[in-house]
């Protein structure tokens, strides 16, 4: 008897997908991808912003940690206008202990004063060491930013508000650090100085003396948008570059009308009135002659930067906030009417 078997393929036997197939499914995963994405980078960028507030927490709870042992705020520098005592600094362009910044009496207080413990050449040598809660986590440019200048050493991204700077919309003509006499030497605008702030030159405020109310009064800001250009090391407060005596107010700003948040994202200059006489000048807004002594406020967060008041708080501030309010928030008794 003869056996005899027929195969019979009741169904087609697929190989792969076909071309088509692997198109459609390299499309759903490009459009899952597409949509997932942007809500990726918005939890990165609140969890950046996050951070950066708990670093400004940081530094405010240090602050008033060291109002408690000195009785005051910490200075943005010391400032002796002898040119000749500080003939050595003015001529190689590096600082002594008196012009160190605000940061390194902070240091302490944020349980950093083993960096202190260092010997080093100079006292700028301590920018060679990073400072983690100095700087925003939207930034990853963490070294001094200006051109051929100490490129190795760390800046910061966070600055003291010293004060209002020129007319607010009521006329009046805010107080600038009589030590910076000249407003422009050559091509460079060099302040005024603000010293109605929390964190000026010479120091000697006290909460006690924020007047205007630890809530309505700025002590701190971030300037860490890219491409600002002007980031000294973070151990700088004033500056001693010339006979002409001080030039630049590194560790703390002032704040100017018609300078916004984040304005140098979009403007090279900005024509600010600096003096009395109401004279517009333009203002560098980024690049090494930008910051003397006016603060671009910004950051690479969304749509605005963070601040820190007086009494401890943190608030963010979109670009759209109105620069007299910005103005007012950086005195400390100038009896305006504030609503932040």
């Amino acid at each position: 008897m003869t056996l005899s078997f027929q195969t019979q393929h009741s169904n087609h036997v697929r190989g792969g997908f076909t071309l088509v197939e692997l198109l459609v499914v390299i499309a759903i995963i490009g459009l899952l991808i597409g949509m997932l994405l942007p809500a990726v980078q918005a939890a990165r960028g609140a969890a950046q912003r996050m951070q950066c507030q708990n670093h400004f927490r940081q530094l405010a709870i240090a602050t008033h940690n060291y109002h408690d042992v000195h009785q005051e705020l910490p200075a943005e520098s010391y400032f002796d206008p002898d040119p000749e005592k500080y003939k050595e600094f003015v001529e190689t362009d590096r600082i002594d202990e008196a012009h160190t910044s605000f940061r390194m009496r902070l240091l302490p207080f944020i349980e950093q004063a083993a960096i202190l413990g260092n010997e080093l050449e100079s006292i700028e040598d301590y920018a060679l060491i990073p400072v983690s809660g100095f700087f925003c986590p939207s930034n990853s440019r963490r070294l001094v930013d200006l051109p051929n200048y100490a490129a190795d050493r760390y800046a910061s991204h966070y600055y003291g508000v010293a004060g209002a700077i020129g007319y607010d919309p009521a006329g009046k003509f805010y107080q600038t650090d009589p030590r910076q006499k000249n407003v422009a030497v050559g091509p460079s605008i060099l302040g005024p100085f603000a010293n109605t702030g929390t964190i000026i030159i010479g120091g000697e405020v006290s909460i006690c003396s924020i007047t205007d109310g630890t809530s309505n009064t700025f002590l701190f800001g971030e300037i860490s948008w890219s491409d600002y250009g002007a980031h000294y090391n973070w151990v700088r407060g004033t500056v001693i570059s010339n006979a002409r005596g001080i030039t630049a107010l590194s560790s703390s700003k002032g704040i100017a009308q018609n300078l916004p948040i984040n304005a140098g994202k979009t403007h090279e200059t900005l024509k600010l009135v600096l003096e009395p006489d109401g004279m517009e000048y333009d203002v560098p807004v980024r690049g090494r002659a930008a910051g003397h002594g006016v603060g671009g406020f910004g950051s690479n967060h969304v749509g605005g930067t963070n601040f820190a008041r007086a009494d401890g708080s943190v608030h963010f501030y979109s670009d759209a906030t109105d620069t007299t309010l910005l103005m007012y928030m950086s005195t400390r008794n100038g009896g305006e009417t504030v609503s932040p």
